[in-house]
């Protein structure tokens, strides 16, 4: 995927732009220890209807990696700094994981900058436990790569099924997991860490879509629910057959519920 380099809080930050101009704007943010190339199941059929703006967080893809601690916020200013740059002044944000944490930070924070959000398997505050094992990971990871997070991170993320049945996608995501910089899935992985909204989220105007999967272990129904229930203008729609990365695992009907939600926002 063809990428353009902004200079965003102080490191280059890789996106790519792709549609008509006179579209509304949509932005795909990727999840943990991927990057933009994730999206490559929606791209064609967004691209066709709307003006999408992919981008890699930082530290990921191709993007710069500024140390290797960062905050949510900061993450939600690299959006708006991006949105900016290329003189887009709204758009629908559409955040899968790591992506929908940033979203709702940029729906608080640039409240005027979201005409609507759609999170997918996320969640709105990290618990104890949670942040603990994320910190266990951490560790492993910077004593030991990515590599040694890539069995376990493939099974919470697919079914055993999908794994069993498509081993060449595995293969292809596994690249992605592995080409992430130590840096910056530390960094990413530090700011999940300290996820905490879901107080804040009442303060969202924009029209919201859920999109958990059946079977995330990692961020169940009832976690997206409970977001739900904060956001005032939100609905939720359960993608069957799906775990974490959803939009690979089960792409059409993610791409189906995405796009009748996107076409029903008033331009």
């Amino acid at each position: 995927m063809t990428r353009s380099y902004a200079t965003i809080n102080g490191f280059e930050l890789a996106y790519s732009v792709h549609g008509d101009a006179r579209r509304p704007v949509v932005v795909l943010s990727h999840a943990l220890a991927t990057s933009m190339e994730l999206w490559g199941y929606q791209l064609p059929l967004l691209a066709s209807q709307f003006r999408v703006v992919l981008y890699d967080l930082r530290g990921h893809g191709k993007s710069g990696t500024p140390g290797d601690v960062y905050a949510l916020p900061a993450l939600a200013s690299d959006v708006a700094g991006l949105l900016d740059h290329l003189e887009i002044p709204r758009a629908t944000f559409v955040g899968l994981s790591i992506g929908g944490m940033v979203g709702q930070y940029l729906a608080v924070q640039f409240p005027d900058k979201v005409t609507a959000l759609v999170l997918c398997s996320t969640g709105g505050r990290m618990e104890s436990e949670a942040r603990l094992t994320l910190g266990e990971r951490i560790n492993k990871v910077r004593s030991d790569g990515l590599k040694s997070q890539l069995d376990a991170t493939l099974a919470r993320w697919f079914t055993p099924r999908f794994i069993q049945e498509a081993p060449e996608t595995i293969a292809w995501v596994s690249q992605l997991i592995l080409g992430t910089s130590i840096d910056g899935f530390v960094g990413c992985a530090r700011a999940v860490q300290g996820l905490d909204i879901i107080d804040s989220l009442g303060q969202v105007k924009a029209r919201t879509l859920m999109i958990p999967g059946e079977f995330d272990l990692a961020f169940p129904e009832k976690v997206s629910r409970t977001i739900q229930q904060k956001i005032p203008n939100a609905d939720l729609i359960v993608l069957n057959g799906a775990a974490h990365i959803g939009n690979v695992e089960q792409a059409h009907r993610f791409n189906e519920i995405l796009m009748h939600f996107l076409k029903g926002i008033p331009e």
